[in-house]
């Protein structure tokens, strides 16, 4: 199955702890899910992905680009293919559409949602496309004809949940971070280092140097990343919307 992760925080920071450093980082995760990777995260507003059809866990790449970047939002995948091609770039996630960056963990039904679709959300696909595209031009159609995301996703839900075996997803438009839970695990965590007591010292290292930046954030990730942390499981069928203020307003779409 899929790992997903995604960070929103208050200024640019890096995720060299959670993604290679934590007792069960996201680079580990990598290891069952060898069939791609991808980083996806904003510059100077702009949407920036990198991705490949590889193994996170093997790769040399991975590591370096974790090292290099910095951001307020990030979202990252490690694939494990149930549609599309295996080790192929172009299935990786995340994907990309105008500003918005997305990653899925699950399985849709691709040819039903397709026809749901309208132009030019169905036009110009980077992938084969696999599911996950499909999925995520469907919510962009109709988070923005209705200029709402909780709408949006609402409306999508209704159609996609139908046959899914999973409809988790990570989004963002640069300025907000969206987590969806359904049928899959989904984890959330607010992590503001001078309020936490940790017993690894590793990881008070970490909180300690992030106290020191007034660094706060929060986390989505599959699985828990760290055993002293106080991870929250995202009730199924419900939405978060995280903006750049850290403020998070929580939706119920479905049950």
């Amino acid at each position: 199955m899929c790992r997903l992760f995604g960070l929103i925080a208050n200024k640019e920071v890096d995720i060299k702890f959670s993604i290679l450093e934590a007792k069960n980082h996201f680079k580990k995760q990598g290891k069952n899910n060898p069939h791609g990777w991808g980083i996806g995260y904003y510059k100077n507003s702009e949407p920036k992905v990198e991705k490949y059809g590889e193994s996170a866990f093997d790769s040399n790449k991975f590591d370096e680009l974790v090292k290099e970047i910095k951001s307020k939002i990030f979202i990252a995948h490690v694939r494990y293919a149930s549609s599309g091609s295996p080790h192929c770039d172009r299935n990786a996630h995340p994907f990309v559409y105008k500003n918005w960056i997305f990653a899925h963990n699950g399985t849709i039904d691709k040819e039903r949602t397709l026809k749901l679709l309208i132009p030019p959300y169905n036009q110009n696909f980077t992938s084969e496309p696999i599911d996950s595209e499909v999925y995520f031009r469907f919510l962009i159609q109709c988070i923005e004809k209705g200029n709402d995301v909780s709408k949006g996703v609402c409306s999508v839900a209704k159609e996609v949940t139908k046959n899914a075996t999973g409809a988790n997803f990570v989004l963002s438009d640069g300025r907000i971070l969206c987590a969806f839970r359904y049928g899959k695990d989904l984890y959330y965590l607010r992590r503001e280092p001078a309020s936490l007591t940790m017993t690894s010292k590793e990881t008070q290292a970490l909180i300690g140097s992030k106290t020191l930046l007034k660094e706060k954030a929060f986390l989505i990730s599959t699985e828990k990343l760290t055993e002293n942390e106080s991870w929250k499981e995202i009730e199924n069928g419900r939405l978060l919307i995280i903006d750049e203020n850290l403020h998070i307003r929580e939706v119920t779409i479905c049950q």
